[in-house]
């Protein structure tokens, strides 16, 4: 059985569509869950961004969505295998077809965008990679209703893609308030973008982030950010 050791859960994921990997590491150790009571997951696959919220957050309540049902499943697992199964629940639903107006207030999601016609030829991993299983603009208008006034919700995308997100969300009332440009290498190009947004205006805060160095090691910055989180030390 393929299983994932954080310091403080296990991931089962022998069947899951999306395996864990550094943008699901990164954006749920760089949420901001202060303050933050319920949680959405979108695209939840293993469950990992709801699973390293709660340990952050000993507050917080998260719901799960997933469309996918081998991963809803285990992603039901290491929520029940958790100390904060309590805390946790899992949707086996497509999110556009969710209904739960103002109720989080914080959306995370490590959404499907990839927009080439080519499919991966296995339909459970195209559903959980290919745009076509949640359209951006569908995926941010149902967003934008399930936020509260005073929420925020967390993505990680292409560095590419941020200006076509941040636009379709400014048409739902959804303003950027934090982004955070991510390197692979130090000297290379922006490979991903977390963003953060909100339905109140306020300053938008930068920042950059670099995951290796030179010399391909971890920063010391990338090991800082995931010391609770990773189960050896790197």
């Amino acid at each position: 059985m393929s299983i994932f050791k954080f310091k403080e859960f296990e991931l089962i994921q022998a069947e899951n569509a999306m395996k864990v990997g550094t943008d699901a590491m990164l954006l749920g150790a760089f949420a901001n869950a202060t303050n933050r009571r319920t949680g959405l997951d979108v695209g939840a696959g293993t469950g990992v961004l709801s699973l390293m919220v709660a340990q952050k957050n000993d507050a917080i309540s998260f719901d799960a969505i997933e469309l996918d049902q081998k991963s809803a499943e285990e992603c039901t697992l290491n929520f029940e295998n958790s100390k904060w199964s309590d805390r946790l629940s899992v949707l086996n639903m497509n999110f556009l077809d969710f209904e739960a107006p103002g109720c989080y207030d914080l959306v995370v999601s490590n959404p499907p965008y990839y927009q080439s016609t080519r499919l991966n030829r296995d339909p459970r991993k195209a559903m959980a990679r290919h745009e076509s299983s949640l359209p951006m603009v569908e995926f941010v208008k149902n967003v934008s209703q399930v936020l509260t006034s005073e929420g925020e919700f967390w993505i990680i995308i292409p560095a590419e893609d941020h200006k076509n997100w941040t636009k379709t969300c400014s048409n739902f009332g959804l303003h950027l308030i934090e982004r955070n440009s991510i390197y692979g290498k130090e000297g290379g190009e922006i490979k991903r973008v977390i963003l953060a947004y909100s339905k109140t205006k306020i300053l938008l805060e930068e920042f950059s982030f670099v995951i290796r160095d030179i010399a391909n090691n971890y920063t010391e910055a990338y090991k800082e950010l995931t010391r609770e989180y990773h189960h050896n030390l790197l």
